[in-house]
């Protein structure tokens, strides 16, 4: 993504880089993405499923669906390390 375009926006969230860029799609819509970060490495890619009728909504709808995916990927469950990993952590 290139950040100093004047479609991109980039903001954190919850630890999390979020860049949205919009894009002209046809007949005068607008389409986009939002790549996600955490921790440096790339973890998801949302898009929208429609087109939107100016770049505003577009880019409303992606920081929607970015703060959506965060929120439910912060709530799940992760496993815990098994003994024998904290051990050889220990080493």
């Amino acid at each position: 993504m290139d950040s100093d375009s004047p479609s991109a926006t980039r903001f954190e969230y919850r630890g999390w880089l979020v860049e949205i860029e919009v894009t002209a799609a046809a007949a005068g819509q607008f389409a986009g993405y939002a790549d996600l970060r955490f921790d440096g490495a790339h973890k998801c890619r949302v898009t929208l499923a429609t087109s939107r009728l100016d770049s505003s909504a577009a880019r409303w709808a992606l920081d929607s669906k970015a703060r959506d995916f965060v929120d439910e990927w912060t709530s799940r469950p992760r496993p815990k390390p098994s003994l024998s990993e904290e051990d050889e952590g220990l080493q």
